[in-house]
């Protein structure tokens, strides 16, 4: 399995833990968003709990905004929320005013905009679909610089990519 170097934005109060064959972690301090991968500053994640991504979409919107701008260069804008839509739709939050078709405008709004909104579920989901988009970037990456070794986890067939899971903490 090849190992992710991530670097966690210094900001980042409790960051995910990756079982340490699949990555290895760093705090710095990224331009924009949460978890990136070393050496490359032209993409990171975006984490949210379910009530962060709440508020950052109703009372929080013009600084997201702001910070959607830094990432207006990135090839993909991504954001990873430890919620679902269910939890939005039944009122399992900490927003009671906002109702469902707000939400589902500003993520219908994002995403228009050319910013992929991810319900997770969980924290350990999350990581692990973070991993799993970190390591498709390296994969670009490695292709743009012509030091492609091919992925021996998913061949052209289109089998899925092994997905470390276990040990997440938070």
């Amino acid at each position: 399995m090849d190992t992710l170097k991530i670097v966690v934005d210094t900001r980042e109060q409790s960051p995910w833990a990756f079982p340490p064959e699949a990555a290895t972690t760093r705090r710095g301090t990224l331009r924009a968003g949460d978890y990136s991968l070393e050496g490359d500053d032209l993409f990171s994640i975006e984490r949210k709990s379910l009530d962060d991504f709440l508020g950052t979409i109703s009372s929080g919107w013009e600084r997201f905004e702001r910070e959607l701008e830094r990432m207006a260069d990135y090839p993909a804008k991504v954001i990873i929320v430890e919620g679902t839509l269910l939890e939005v739709l039944h009122g399992n939050h900490n927003h009671p005013n906002l109702k469902f078709g707000f939400v589902v405008k500003r993520v219908a709004r994002l995403t228009l905009d050319g910013v992929s909104v991810l319900f997770a579920g969980n924290n350990v989901m999350a990581a692990g679909l973070a991993w799993g988009i970190l390591y498709e970037r390296s994969q670009d990456l490695e292709k743009k610089n012509g030091t492609d070794q091919g992925d021996s986890r998913a061949d052209q067939s289109g089998e899925s990519l092994d997905v470390p899971q276990g040990r997440h903490e938070v």
